[in-house]
């Protein structure tokens, strides 16, 4: 039988095998079973050819976000190296990856080790138009998650009353905790080391908070994002100052340690720029007098108590809008600044303002507890944020933009007359508040108890004498050495009008204290001295004190509690304390302008170093006496009886009025206190003649 009439027999003619075998042809079979094959080979469809694969080395950030082993976008170095969305990740360095967990983890590694990463892709097709209709699909649904999580509660009209309280940071945070991992980091790559990655909640910052949730939930509104979580007024504590690049994480840690530190109540809230303004609107942020801007009132509602919050790097210092914030902070004596850092662990570190309520607590208990208490809990403060605190240059600080850093500066400058100068002296005095806030940590030794502090006490020190136009300085120096004593002594601000010192459990001798009287400000009109549990004074270190002061000039309030003074020095003490403080509830302060919390000058040559912050002082003045409580009223009309007649004629009706009553009830309360004195002695002479009979 013949081969099958459809099957073409191949030519033989010049096959090896054939010449081989003689010329002899295939069997019948063989040429059955390989027109089968051929037959079966044209059936099938031909095999679709592999992708290829490619191998990319990185170094540093890579710039590539994964969907699992996918590329789903592809930046910076990524891009410049050809990698496309699309592309799938087999293995780094050698090791397969299954997850997206496994990459990152692998990748993250290999920058850590500085060494390049070795990157085995297999190229796939990104369908661009899909993925793109598709992640605009998932980020409108996460926005409308997001608006229904936070709807509008209604409006807070006063910038001042939009604090935030801890449970409401709290929900944010757990927000973002819940929602970042959707989001890309989408900074440039000059601010953000992350820049093209997925967020975590460890690295996310205010930039990335204001661009993923704050901007997106209250744009329909032009609202604030308070206003998405509450309709009712929260009028803040504590001013939050801080640098937009910190982590939330670390913002949240500093905020909770605060407030359980300070012992605030649950309702107590925080103000905060990002939180409390409507960041859609265009408001004037930095005016050329800065009582005018938007965050002063804010701030004067706290009554200027400031927990500033540092990023590890003290990156803050160099910005120029921390910087502004704090400087709102020098021209008044009733500051308080609390200064907290983030740590490596995502917690926090802080330094408070004097002791806290319960460590004052502990100190009225047990002496000497409370100031050691403060100490050990400030210990773990870093060192160097503190001393990067005492060199800030303003005329260095960065800014968003060179416009607002322009603005920012001709606002905080002084008002004499050069600008230059006028920078200069803005920058002493906030050197000066940063110096007496990092106090505590400045005057500590390093913890391996080396380096003394000496050369940073010196620092500090220097810090607050060059503030020259300071008239107020109010100093915790719990457990001073007599060494650091000498040094205060020596650059004190030479124009205070007020000084107060917290000595407590100082190891202070009688030649110390001398020293330090030496030193006062001969124009001082209060002296606060806390010289408690500092047990080697004596009555002759007291009476040396006594030697250098005016006390008809000068209102002393000296704290001798646990010393070596004998009892009848301090009851004197204690007596003209209270004596001082009776005075100045019936107006007969020894300093008006610390009562009014202002400055009163009657020189026109100095006024005029102060042009634009100065006011009318009989309007001022008149205000105070018709509006404000009878202290500080009887303080104004004192005011206004030594500036002359004129400034008492330029008074209003309602004012004029108003001083009459005080001056009778001025008059009635003297005669009063005249009346107890004769009482008091007639009883002290009939208790002698009873004696005596």
């Amino acid at each position: 039988m013949g081969p099958p009439e459809q099957v073409r027999l191949p030519a033989l003619s010049t096959s090896a095998s054939a010449a081989a075998l003689g010329q002899k042809g295939p069997s019948e079979g063989e040429l059955v079973r390989a027109a089968s094959q051929a037959e079966l080979r044209s059936s099938q469809p031909a095999p679709k050819p592999k992708t290829g694969l490619v191998t990319v080395k990185f170094r540093g950030d890579h710039g590539i976000s994964f969907e699992g082993t996918r590329v789903s976008h592809s930046v910076l170095q990524a891009w410049m190296l050809g990698v496309r969305p699309g592309w799938t990740a087999l293995s780094v360095d050698g090791q397969a990856v299954q997850t997206k967990e496994d990459i990152e983890d692998a990748l993250q590694a290999a920058v850590e080790r500085e060494k390049r990463d070795v990157v085995c892709f297999e190229k796939g097709q990104g369908k661009f138009g899909t993925e793109a209709k598709e992640k605009a699909e998932r980020a409108k649904r996460q926005l409308a998650k997001l608006r229904k999580e936070f709807r509008f509660q209604g409006w807070i009209e006063r910038a001042e009353h939009r604090g935030t309280t801890q449970a409401q940071i709290e929900r944010v945070y757990a927000c973002l905790e819940e929602n970042c991992s959707a989001w890309v980091d989408h900074l440039p790559a000059k601010m953000s080391k992350t820049s093209g990655k997925p967020l975590r909640i460890d690295f996310l910052n205010f930039y990335h908070l204001s661009n993923n949730l704050i901007l997106p939930v209250t744009k329909p509104r032009r609202c604030s994002f308070v206003e998405m979580m509450t309709n009712q007024a929260q009028a803040p504590s504590w001013f939050l100052s801080h640098w937009w690049g910190l982590s939330v994480q670390g913002f949240v840690a500093s905020v909770e340690k605060h407030a359980a530190t300070r012992g605030l109540s649950a309702d107590s809230s925080y103000w905060t720029w990002t939180f409390a303004c409507r960041l859609l609107e265009k408001q004037s942020e930095i005016c050329e007098n800065p009582t005018k801007a938007l965050f002063y009132k804010p701030m004067e509602t706290c009554k200027f108590k400031l927990l500033l919050i540092i990023d590890q790097q003290a990156v803050c210092f160099k910005r120029s809008w921390c910087l502004y914030e704090t400087a709102m902070t020098v021209d008044t004596n009733l500051a308080m600044v609390d200064c907290a850092c983030v740590n490596n662990s995502g917690g926090s570190e802080l330094i408070t303002h004097g002791l806290t309520e319960d460590e004052e607590k502990m100190e009225t208990q047990r002496p000497g507890h409370g100031v050691r208490a403060k100490l050990a809990r400030e210990a773990g403060f870093p060192m160097e944020v503190a001393e990067a605190g005492l060199g800030v240059q303003v005329e260095k600080s960065e800014a968003w933009t060179e416009e607002d850093k322009a603005s920012i500066l001709h606002s905080v400058a002084s008002y004499d007359r050069e600008e230059q100068q006028n920078l200069e002296n803005a920058e002493a005095r906030l050197r000066a508040r940063l110096a007496t806030a990092f106090w505590p940590r400045v005057a500590r030794p390093d913890k391996d108890g080396r380096a003394a502090p000496t050369r940073r006490v010196a620092k500090a020190l220097s810090c607050i004498q060059e503030d020259a136009r300071r008239r107020s300085l109010a100093m915790h120096l719990q457990g001073l050495k007599s060494e650091h004593l000498h040094m205060l002594a020596e650059s004190l601000p030479p124009n205070l009008i007020e000084l107060t010192l917290n000595l407590r459990c100082s190891s202070l001798k009688d030649d110390d204290i001398a020293m330090l009287a030496k030193a006062l400000p001969k124009q001082l009109k209060e002296l606060k001295l806390d010289l408690s549990c500092c047990q080697q004074l004596t009555d002759a270190g007291i009476k040396k004190l006594a030697s250098q002061l005016n006390f008809e000039e000068t209102a002393v309030y000296i704290r001798l509690a646990e010393t070596g003074v004998s009892k009848d020095v301090q009851d004197w003490y204690a007596a003209e304390a209270a004596k001082n403080e009776e005075n100045g509830q019936n107006g007969q302060l020894k300093n008006v302008s610390h009562a009014l919390h202002m400055s009163l000058c009657l020189d026109p040559a100095v006024s005029e170093l102060h042009r634009r912050t100065m006011v009318p002082a009989a309007t001022l003045l008149g205000k105070v006496l018709t509006e404000d409580s009878e202290e500080r009223a009887i303080a104004a009309l004192r005011a206004l009886d030594s500036f002359g007649e004129k400034a008492r004629n330029a008074l209003g009706v309602e004012a004029q009025q108003r001083a009459k009553e005080l001056e009778l009830a001025m008059q009635q309360a003297e005669e009063d206190r005249k009346a107890k004195e004769a009482l008091k002695a007639q009883k002290a002479a009939q208790k002698e003649e009873t004696a005596s009979g």
